[in-house]
Formats: structure tokens, sequence, C-alpha cells
């Protein structure tokens, strides 16, 4: 089951149809709670945030029955059981359950991959960090359950395993620097600030980059680049940590050009930190 990327659910290589959209709503939904009882009001709240519809209970269990029907024939997903969605007990009533091996659902096997390369990156194994968050960065196909495009589906379950991703391609740029693959992040580094103009941290990691390949210049043109950013979008200042790095690299300071530059990785939406 896949839904780092669009919603899909595969069985011998081959996808298998999901039918109707809200069978499709509540298993993306389930499969952000997986081998979690997940109560009957919750999932309605996930279907409909405003205007509940009086038959939405009904419409919910007609989605269950409709997603059983559909999951029965995918063979080796369920985790001993012969049902893969399960009625349980939920605080106030009914509730389901998705029963799934972790290793069936790419999102678990993301969360265990970015787990193991933090453990990498705390210990100082640089290589094994990169090796690792590379492998978990791998299984994403686009944005969580990518076709789920109706606003009110974006919930925050979803911003959550965003945060996750960026935690692991922070993680992975932070190896990367240690490891000394210098060149490799500026190209990389550089896209992704043309994408995310006032995110401070990748800023930092850029400017790192650019000063140990002898370009002090760009790096301090990148520093404003961010500010400037940073001020249209928040009216701050960019947070402490990148003025560090501004500072070290206007000193030329001895730090910068160490292995590992002791960066905290991690992210803030909007660029704006206090680390």
């Amino acid at each position: 089951m896949n839904l780092l990327g669009p919603l899909e659910v595969v069985h011998d290589g081959v996808p298998t149809p999901l039918g109707a959209a809200r069978a499709r709503t509540v298993l993306g939904f389930l499969l952000l709670h997986p081998n979690e009882t997940v109560s009957v009001h919750r999932l309605t709240e996930a279907l409909w945030p405003v205007d509940v519809p009086s038959t939405a209970r009904k419409m919910v269990r007609n989605a269950v029955s409709a997603l059983r029907g559909v999951l029965s024939a995918a063979d080796g997903l369920c985790a001993g059981s012969a049902s893969v969605v399960s009625t349980a007990r939920a605080p106030g009533g009914q509730g389901y359950q998705l029963r799934v091996d972790p290793e069936h659902v790419d999102l678990e096997r993301f969360s265990a991959l970015r787990i193991a390369g933090e453990r990498g990156l705390s210990a100082g194994d640089w290589g094994l960090a990169s090796r690792t968050l590379s492998r978990a960065l791998a299984l994403w196909r686009g944005d969580v359950l990518a076709d789920f495009t109706d606003q009110h589906l974006d919930w925050p379950e979803r911003q959550a395993v965003r945060e996750e991703w960026w935690a692991a391609l922070e993680g992975r740029i932070t190896a990367d620097l240690a490891l000394g693959r210098d060149h490799e992040v500026i190209r990389e580094l550089s896209v992704l600030l043309e994408e995310n103009p006032e995110h401070a941290h990748l800023a930092g990691m850029f400017m790192l980059a650019l000063y140990r390949r002898g370009r002090q210049v760009e790096a301090l043109s990148a520093y404003r680049r961010t500010r400037r950013a940073v001020a249209a979008r928040t009216g701050h200042e960019p947070c402490r940590e990148l003025q560090r790095v501004h500072t070290a690299v206007l000193s030329h300071a001895p730090s910068l050009i160490e292995p590992f530059s002791g960066f905290r990785h991690h992210h803030q939406e909007g660029g704006h930190c206090d680390c």
C-alpha cells in the first residue's frame, strides 16, 4: 500500500482498482493510522470537516464495506487476518482498524529508514546516515496522497508526514556535507532554494557548501536573498542559526571547514525558526 505519492494498492506488481472516491478517502485516512483504531466520529470529521451530512455514519459504513470488498483480493497485505479493515471499539462508540503489515506500507518503511538514518547522524556515522536517508527519500513518488486534491482533505497528518520528508532530506544533506560532497550539495540546494527561497536552514547549508568551495561572495549573496525572502514572508529577520552562519562566513571562521558544521537539521515552515 503506497501513499507517498498517489494512493495505490499494488498486488503482485499490479495496481488494484480502489473504486469510489469515498472508499479511497477512507483508505487514505486509515493508512495514516495503520493498526490503530479510528473512531467513526473521527472518520466523519476527516471526510466532512464542515457541514457533516445527517447520514454521515451510514456513508462511512458503506465506504468501509466497499473498501473491504476491494481489498479482499489483495492477499498478504493483512496482518494475520482474513479481514484488512476490522470493526473495533473506540472511545465514544464504534471504530475501524486497518490491520496491515508495516512492511507493506511505504510510509511505515520510510519512517523506519528515517529513524535509522537519524541514529547514524547522532552517532556521527555519516556514510550510514546518507545511504539510509537516501533509501528513505527514494520511496517518495510525489506529495503524500498526491491525488487527494480537495483542500478539505489536507489533514494535519499529511502535513506531519511532509515534515518527516523535510527531516530526512535535511539529515541526508547534513550527512553529505560531513562527507565533503560540497559540489553535489550545491547543485541540489540551488534547486531547492529556488522553490523555497525563505527556507533558512537550507540557505545555511548552501552557504556552508559554497564557502567550502571558495565561493564566499556567493555565500553572502545567498544570505541576502534568503533574508529578503524571510522578511517579505514573515516580517522577521532570519533565524539565529542562519545569522551565525552569516557571521562565520564574514569572519572566515575556522569552524566552517571542519568535517561537520554542527548544524541541527529541522524544518520550520516559512524559514522563521528560533534556533
